[in-house]
């Protein structure tokens, strides 16, 4: 699904004058996805200056749960160090 991030938008309407389908639209200085004339061809994803639209993809749930535990043993194994590194300044 192709998604504005409302944050760094704005409202410049290059997304807007290139997109094929006219699916999206500047409303309050804000482009807006009529997400049922959009056809996702993701050309408005490189014409935004300020990368304000993105691509948002679902992440099956066990990938996601793998991706968090490297995470955690990463950041597990960096506190460990770091401990070690201090008991040896104490010493």
């Amino acid at each position: 699904m192709i998604k504005v991030q409302a944050n760094l938008c704005i409202g410049c309407g290059r997304c807007a004058e290139n997109c094929p389908r006219q699916a999206i639209s500047i409303i309050n200085r804000l482009a807006q996805i009529n997400h049922r004339l959009c056809n996702q061809c993701r050309l408005c994803l490189g014409l935004c200056p300020r990368g304000a639209i993105v691509e948002l993809a679902a992440v099956p749930k066990e990938e996601l749960a793998l991706t968090v535990g490297s995470l955690k043993q990463k950041a597990d194994n960096l506190i460990d160090r770091i401990e070690k590194i201090r008991q040896k300044r104490a010493v």
